[in-house]
């Protein structure tokens, strides 16, 4: 990051709205917003709801908290979801978790929590708690549930799950049993004294989870011991119920295909008590929520409460000088966490009721260090005043522009700045990605930033302002403004990225025998003169010619396509191509591009490591076409197609009325019996073309949503049964079957090194006629066969498969490749 620890600090105490961390500078509210933000200010409670997952929050709750109940109100979500599918795109793994985290995000600015993490990988489906936290390293994310705990202070704490494993996700009981044993360890300076240079030890008052109950058909009555909370109220002001807020927030996880309706009436939740006094009545029992917390802060909430009750909607800024007393009563409080706290809430309401509106918007989304960016600052007060604007700073520029002019009624006031980027200045880059991972941990980071969602923008401006006599300040990303012609107008944070990047079309290299060949690699200048050398690394017993590429790249923007030949090994090996980039003395690892670009998120920029594998197998195929129904977003149509697969995709239109027959396999992408309604009408005409000596690939569908439950020619059901252990036993149930032995016979060996898990979904109760072929198993469970069925289907073939190539090929596993090269072969096959 560019800033010293100590201003960083600093820059994260200002919190979600102002701070440097929001996705977008914050939408000007509406009265009711503010008369809700009025009411907040009286409250002094906080809850935390913690679970494993972006999705698992109980979004409802979390509005009736933040808007209903006016608390603080935060969701802890352990991981960033990156182990999951995209139902909507490309992005996988770190990409998602960037996606889900933004889309969390956005649901927060619709019920009104914020949002934290922990450093927890989503590794994917986990069966139980135990080998949860032994992937994640129990203490070390203890550690950050620990930290979340100190930071925010809350009064209640809420699971979303059960510390009782009961048959759900090992991450979701995991969740509850850090949550409750971090409940006890937040309070004892023993545990994680490094924490206490910046936090406290802290003791909430209780403990509960909130039991899941289906907001669908009668309601069972909670337990006698639990608190119930009527999660269905009507809020006035919202114009609409808790529940149609959770229905809007819950829709923006598009990724996960988590489109809500809108609930109505009453919705009672319970919340069973874990630890901590026992609640009678209330979640809040026992907890001061008034300013009684704060000693001396008798005028500061007589002052707040003096301008709630003098509020007009129409006429905001009547309560402005109000609210500035208050403020300057507030600063002359000793610092404390609600001081803090309402310290931000405060500054939010004045700058609300004053209409005002800041900004730094750059002459350019991206940029390089050692180039100069052109930033627009603009303040603009829209209902009240007078209001002073003494100065405003830039970062990384070293001192702020003093300006000591008043800002005129609706009248923007805009100054220009050059702002020279250093050339060590850093790219652009998710700071959870940053330094060091392992399989269960995303980066360390210092304390300050643990549990953010966002670290700070690349470049931030600050505007200092008075108004009565008493200062103020707003900070606010630097940002980008465009017109979407469909969306109208978007922003999105300045981007930062390398001198010049490096992109690659195939970030997985397949050989398939010993010959060379020539793999493409485009330079894309971030500034004019970039000037320098590619230079590439191979693993022992490779070759690539020329090892070192000159290039010179006279204007930004500007690409040039350069060519390298590798040369496998004889014997099949897997490594990894080195590519460094020499420029300005320097030789740092190359950087590509990343953009994830959706209109219900901000776009989010950055720049990966270029990496690229390199897998030599030994790999026979038969049949050329292919034919590629698709589902959700996958990457199986691109891995194909390096080794010598065309691979054409179908439409609806395509599957309707064109000729099949020339393809030699159709292939049906993941979860396309979920997403695509046509395919209810058109699998018979699928089901045909394998009659008729076709090969007909079902890659695995949920249970839940099928368009039809007729995937195959006989039946089968698609069961829930998954195989998470990326290592787990692999018994082949058909040894002489041609899927195993031709054209690759396939090993025991096939199996090793594959990512996340076998499989998912696999096949149960299966005719007769459909022939398992292998059977796995999770640790301590029976051996299942429905991961690979394949049947004869008049003169074709058909096969449905769970097993997880959705996943292996883009990881470039050797053993999938050729076992799923076999499955494309079938209808080439003669005794």
């Amino acid at each position: 990051m560019n800033l010293p620890l100590k201003s960083l600090w600093f820059t994260l105490l200002l919190g979600p709205c102002w701070g440097g961390l929001a996705a977008q500078a914050p939408a000007a509210r509406d009265a009711a917003e503010l008369q809700r933000g009025l009411d907040k200010l009286q409250v002094l409670g906080s809850i935390l709801y913690v679970a494993a997952h972006p999705d698992d929050e109980n979004t409802a709750a979390l509005a009736c908290f933040s808007k209903g109940l006016k608390l603080r109100t935060a969701y802890l979500s352990l991981t960033r979801g990156g182990g999951g599918q995209n139902l909507i795109g490309p992005e996988r793994e770190d990409a998602l978790a960037a996606l889900r985290t933004q889309e969390l995000l956005a649901a927060r600015r619709l019920d009104g929590a914020e949002q934290y993490f922990t450093r927890a990988v989503d590794f994917g489906f986990s069966k139980t708690a135990r080998e949860t936290l032994a992937i994640w390293g129990q203490e070390a994310v203890l550690g950050e549930v620990v930290w979340t705990f100190r930071k925010l202070r809350p009064d209640v704490i809420v699971t979303r799950f059960s510390p009782v494993q009961n048959g759900t996700h090992g991450h979701h009981t995991a969740s509850a049993m850090l949550a409750l044993e971090a409940f006890q360890a937040a309070a004892d300076p023993k545990r994680f004294p490094e924490q206490l240079a910046f936090v406290r030890p802290w003791q909430a008052t209780r403990i509960v989870w909130n039991a899941y109950r289906s907001p669908q058909g009668p309601q069972a009555p909670a337990p006698a011991n639990a608190v119930s909370l009527d999660v269905g109220q009507y809020d006035p002001l919202a114009g609409k119920a808790y529940t149609e807020l959770a229905a809007e927030s819950r829709s923006l996880h598009r990724s996960q295909g988590f489109g809500s309706l809108a609930g109505r009436g009453s919705r009672l939740e319970p919340f069973e008590p874990l630890a901590g006094p026992v609640a009678k009545n209330s979640l809040l029992e026992g907890v001061d929520l008034t300013w009684a917390r704060v000693p001396g802060a008798t005028q500061v909430a007589t002052l707040l409460a003096a301008a709630r009750q003098a509020y007009r909607p129409e006429r905001p800024a009547a309560i402005l000088p109000l609210l500035l007393q208050a403020k300057a009563a507030l600063d002359r409080l000793p610092k404390g966490p609600w001081v803090e706290i309402k310290g931000r809430e405060l500054l939010e309401a004045i700058r609300c009721a004053a209409g005002l509106w800041v900004e730094a918007i750059a002459d350019r989304p991206l940029a390089a260090p050692g180039t100069t960016v052109t930033v627009t600052a603009t303040a603009l007060a829209r209902a009240g005043g007078p209001i002073t604007l003494a100065a405003i700073g830039l970062s990384p520029l070293p001192e702020p522009r003093a300006l000591g002019r008043t800002l005129a009624l609706n009248q923007p006031l805009a100054e220009v700045f050059q702002v020279a980027l250093p050339p060590s200045f850093p790219s652009s880059q998710p700071f959870w990605m940053a330094g060091t991972r392992t399989a269960g941990l995303d980066a360390v980071q210092p304390w300050p930033l643990a549990g953010q969602a966002e670290g700070p923008a690349p470049l931030t401006a600050t505007f200092s302002l008075s108004a009565e006599g008493v200062p103020f300040e707003l900070t606010v990303p630097v940002q980008v403004r465009f017109r979407d012609p469909v969306l109208g107008e978007r922003d999105q944070w300045l981007a930062v990225g390398p001198a010049v990047r490096v992109e690659v079309d195939e970030p997985v290299q397949l050989f398939a025998d010993a010959g060379g060949r020539e793999i493409a690699l485009t330079l894309v200048a971030g500034r004019a003169g970039a000037q320098g050398a590619l230079r590439l690394q191979v693993p022992a017993g490779w070759r690539v010619e020329p090892a070192e590429l000159p290039f010179a790249l006279a204007q930004a923007g500007q690409q040039v396509r350069m060519v390298a030949r590798i040369t496998p090994p004889a014997a099949p090996q897997t490594g990894e191509l080195g590519i460094q980039v020499a420029i300005d003395g320097q030789t740092t690892p190359a950087q590509g591009l990343v953009r994830v670009d959706y209109p219900h998120i901000p776009q989010q920029t950055f720049f990966p490591s270029t990496r690229v594998r390199l897998v030599r197998l030994d790999l026979a195929r038969a049949g050329r076409r292919i034919g590629y129904v698709m589902g959700a977003q996958d990457d199986v149509p691109r891995c194909l197609r390096p080794l010598g697969y065309t691979v054409e995709l179908l439409t609806d239109e395509a599957l309707a009325g064109a000729e099949l027959s020339g393809f030699d396999a159709i292939l049906v992408g993941i979860r396309a019996f979920n997403t695509r309604d046509r395919l209810a009408q058109l699998n018979p005409r699928l089901l045909a073309y394998a009659a008729q000596g076709g090969t007909l690939v079902v890659q695995y569908s949920v249970d839940q949503g099928l368009v039809t439950p007729d995937l195959g020619p006989y039946p089968f059901k698609v069961s829930r049964t998954r195989v998470c252990e990326e290592a787990a036993p692999v018994a082949f149930l058909a040894p002489g079957h041609p899927v195993l032995t031709w054209p690759n016979r396939i090993t025991a060996a096939d199996f090793d090194g594959w990512v996340q898990e076998r499989g998912l979904q696999f096949a149960q109760d299966w005719d007769a006629r459909y022939t398992p072929i292998l059977a796995t198993h999770d640790t301590g469970e029976p051996p299942s066969g429905g991961g690979l069925l394949v049947a004869r289907h008049g003169k074709g073939v058909f096969v449905y498969t769970g097993l997880s190539f959705f996943r292996q090929l883009p990881a470039g596993v050797p053993g999938a490749y050729r076992l799923f090269a076999n499955i494309l072969a079938l209808g080439h096959f003669h005794d």
